[in-house]
């Protein structure tokens, strides 16, 4: 886990629960390898009929080499990285940020794809903690992570922009 920015941290909400000095933080990347049961059953789960996430032979009749992975399947890679990172003794986002899930709401989740993930594929996520900020007089902290997944030859195929925050208690109230 590298810091990138070492400039000291001014900003600080006295209520707040993450980390702030995690900020600029990148977490190892860690390898995940797309499995066709995997893509398979995401498909299944959402709904989707499309035969070229089931199927093979439907796949490379439209012309790829495996089977594709749904667009959302950024979510299961991260679920497997997590499982990795914590098997290998490695801190997940969520707590080298210090999430507090008593109080922790989703914000925003945005992606942008560069390009297909396959079955087949061996890739590497990582995540980056880019910002902390404040809402409604620091009754509300977030923090913004950045995501990618990388192949290692054809580069950047998804990132994910997140936000996090914590509704955090009443300051009378006990934590």
């Amino acid at each position: 886990m590298t810091r990138m920015d070492t400039t000291p941290l001014v900003d600080h909400n006295p209520r707040g629960i993450f980390d702030r000095n995690t900020r600029g933080r990148s977490l190892e990347p860690v390898p995940v390898r797309i499995e066709r049961d995997r893509i398979r059953f995401f498909a299944q789960v959402l709904g989707e009929t499309d035969p070229i996430y089931h199927r093979l032979e439907a796949a490379k009749a439209a012309g790829h080499p495996d089977l594709p992975a749904p667009p959302s399947f950024f979510v299961v890679v991260e679920a497997v990285a997590n499982e990795e990172r914590q098997r290998r003794g490695l801190p997940i986002f969520q707590d080298l940020v210090r999430c507090d899930f008593r109080y922790l709401l989703h914000g925003d989740e945005r992606y942008f794809y560069h390009g297909p993930m396959y079955a087949g594929d061996e890739v590497e996520l990582s995540t980056t903690v880019v910002d902390f900020y404040d809402k409604k007089g620091g009754a509300m902290e977030f923090v913004t992570s950045e995501s990618r997944i990388v192949h290692p030859t054809r580069g950047v195929l998804v990132r994910a922009r997140r936000t996090l925050l914590h509704r955090l208690p009443d300051a009378g109230a006990v934590a």
